[in-house]
């Protein structure tokens, strides 16, 4: 991997699930060889009575503050998703995070923090691979997290479900995630956006009923277009396809599919400042 010169402090957070320790350290040695400095914050590996958390909710939260107000931090990357921070959305300095922005890297769970760095005009890599993944990435992984460090425009050729071109700026994310979201005040504004989705071990009927919620609270009313990622462990693929083909059917936007991005690899990794242009295959 090649990190641009400007964000080579990077501070390893966990906002949800508890990582191993070995897939942290090889991570961070990872990033490390790429010329970055590293610095795991100290509630990484704290524990807590929850057994699906990393630490405690203030725990978790104040690692996010503190390496947001430490000049020496360039930017956040989190070791991992899992489940826990919708939990600390109203822990996060907010404030402090506009008045100095940093840019934080990592998805699935993370979608949470992204959305709310969204809802207050933060810019972020709103998808970027975390720990496990940075071990032994593939070529398009690196290239497209390159491009996301960068900030550099992204041109996409893929499948279409509902045809035309997309263009505007990324806003990705685990669809249960972001429908979680739905009813709080950190759902964020999507006019314009490239929404671009993903999910993990949901059956196709669930799939669908977020998808719902989603539509039903607005969320695809005036973004520019979706895109659909990777749906790992989520049924039989013609399942999946006939939710997504009617789905289709409820929206205006342009809509593709078979992006390489999601639980696996290969993975494209997005910025939120990035322009991404999508036309189909």
């Amino acid at each position: 991997m090649q990190i641009p010169p400007g964000m080579l402090r990077i501070a390893l957070v966990s906002p949800s699930g508890k990582c191993d320790k070995q897939t942290v350290l090889a991570g961070k040695n990872a990033l490390e060889k790429c010329g970055c400095q590293v610095r795991i914050m100290p509630h990484v590996f704290a524990g807590n009575a929850l057994p699906f958390l990393a630490a405690g909710d203030e725990q978790r939260a104040q690692d996010i503050n503190s390496a947001i107000a430490d000049e020496q931090i360039d930017m956040l990357w989190a070791v991992r998703g899992g489940y826990g921070a919708i939990r600390i959305l109203d822990k996060i300095n907010w404030q402090l995070w506009q008045k100095c922005p940093k840019p934080f890297a990592g998805f699935s769970d993370i979608t949470a923090i992204h959305w709310a760095m969204a809802k207050y005009k933060i810019d972020s890599f709103h998808a970027a691979p975390m720990m496990k993944f940075l071990i032994s990435p593939d070529e398009l992984t690196v290239n497209s997290l390159n491009a996301a460090l960068s900030g550099k425009p992204v041109s996409l050729h893929l499948d279409a479900l509902r045809p035309g071109k997309i263009s505007g700026t990324a806003l990705a994310g685990n669809i249960a995630v972001a429908a979680s979201l739905c009813g709080t005040k950190f759902l964020p504004e999507t006019t314009g956006k490239v929404l671009i989705l993903e999910e993990v071990g949901e059956a196709p009927y669930r799939i669908d009923r977020m998808l719902t919620q989603l539509r039903l609270a607005g969320v695809f009313k005036d973004c520019a277009g979706i895109i659909f990622g990777n749906f790992t462990d989520c049924g039989e693929v013609p399942d999946v396809m006939a939710v997504l083909r009617d789905f289709t059917g409820q929206v205006s936007c342009p809509v593709f599919y078979n992006l390489p991005h999601g639980h696996e690899l290969p993975f494209y990794a997005f910025c939120g400042r990035q322009l991404i242009s999508v036309t189909p295959r």
